[in-house]
Order: C-alpha cells, then structure tokens, then sequence
C-alpha cells in the first residue's frame, strides 16, 4: 500500500460523508420534483376520461346534426360505462340501432346519478339520453365521483352539445 509523506493511506474505499450528503440531496429533490408529476398524472387520466365523455358528447351532437339522423347516449350505471348508438331508418316501420363508438369503460371515474330533463332523476340502470338531427338534446347532468372523493357535475348544453364541468360543493343535483 502506498504512503505518502504525512503517512496516511492514497488508497480510498469508500465514500465521505459530503458525497453521501450529496447525493441524498440529488435524490430527494428528484423525489419532490417527481411527486406532484405523479399525483398530477392521476387526476390528469381521471380529466382526461372527462373530456372524453364531453367529447363523445360534442361528436354524437355533430354527427346527428351532419347525418340527420337521431342518436342515443346509454349510461350504465352499473357497469360504469358510456355507449354511443346512431338510430338508422331501413324502412317507414324499421330502425336499426348501431354502435356509433366502441363502448367507454369510464374508470377511473364513478358514476352517481344522471338527471335527464323530461324523465327524472337515476342512481341505477341503464339510462338513453336522446339526439335530434336538428341539432338538440336532451339535457343532461352527471354526477361523477373522483377517485379522491371529489364529486364533478357534467352538464350537457341542450343547443349546442357542448358540456360544462363544474365540482360540486354539495351533493345535491
């Protein structure tokens, strides 16, 4: 083992305590920096399953108006999920119901109540809001709960097809 002049060792084994400090450092600023992105991704996906939902809304709406023909919005309450339908006439006495969409699973969402005016108020089952050709709807409210516990009200604009998101403050529709 070499020595040098003052007679201590050259060779090192292992780290000082500043290194270790530094390093402790890096890592928990890249753990603060990480964190509030995490977080955020998980509300990002439960908006992003929002804007799908007002999206799909927004594109049933045009395609009724472009096609004339109606279409149907089914909410499943139970199975938590979203369908899409487009009511083709075959003859005078025969309509055909088609898929417009894949159907859309809405996890991480929770739905918990839809209000179509006209028909009422439902916490369970199947529920079809309706899409005129000329360019109306029924108009709707959703109250879906996040993942956290945050409730958001979907309303669905009758003339227009456009939802507004608001969160709600109490539970009450």
């Amino acid at each position: 083992m070499p020595k040098s002049q003052t007679g201590s060792s050259t060779d090192r084994y292992g780290f000082t305590l500043i290194e270790l400090v530094v390093v402790i450092v890096v890592l928990s600023l890249i753990g603060l920096i990480s964190l509030p992105l995490l977080v955020n991704r998980i509300d990002g996906n439960e908006r992003a399953k929002l804007r799908r939902i007002a999206g799909t809304v927004k594109q049933l709406y045009n395609e009724a108006t472009l096609t004339r023909d109606e279409h149907e919005l089914v909410f499943d309450l139970e199975r938590n999920s979203l369908q899409a339908y487009r009511l083709r006439t075959v003859s005078a006495d025969r309509v055909e119901r088609e898929p417009f969409r894949r159907e859309l699973d809405l996890e991480p969402l929770n739905l918990q109540q839809i209000e179509v005016e006209g028909q009422g108020s439902f916490r369970s089952g199947q529920i079809t809001v309706r899409v005129f050709p000329l360019g109306w709807m029924e108009q709707t409210r959703l109250l879906v709960r996040q993942t956290r516990g945050d409730e958001v009200q979907m309303i669905f604009s009758p003339l227009t097809g456009t939802t507004r998101i608001d969160e709600v403050q109490n539970r009450a529709l």
